[in-house]
């Protein structure tokens, strides 16, 4: 797919250079592969100093009691069926392996 997108070029991906911070292109897998392990490690270690303070001064939303008291319930009957109804079909499973199209097939037995 990502060839297609690219233009059919048939270049392994795997043997590209790719360049280091001082723009010098690295040829060698293991130069590569300490590159991408640097880059990475830039990427997702930042460090942050944020003020305990001014997360305290977040406003959390806040939920009526009564809107609580509704979703502390569980759904009913005529709720579950309408659900499995606009579940869309052929699609994949979740991760039980169960489709909407077998949740549908199973009617008011699979509901309860």
């Amino acid at each position: 797919m990502i060839r297609r997108l690219r233009g059919g070029n048939n270049k392994n991906i795997e043997y590209m250079p790719i360049q280091n911070k001082n723009g010098e292109l690295l040829t060698n897998s293991a130069d590569r592969l300490s590159r991408w392990r640097e880059y990475l490690s830039e990427l997702l270690n930042v460090h942050t100093s944020v003020d305990p303070l001014i997360i305290q001064q977040i406003d959390a939303p806040l939920i009526s009691k009564k809107e609580q008291e509704r979703q502390d319930k569980p759904p009913s009957l005529v709720e579950v069926q309408e659900d499995i109804r606009q579940m869309k079909n052929r699609k994949a499973s979740g991760n039980d392996g169960i489709t909407a199209d077998l949740l549908k097939a199973g009617g008011l037995p699979i509901a309860i």
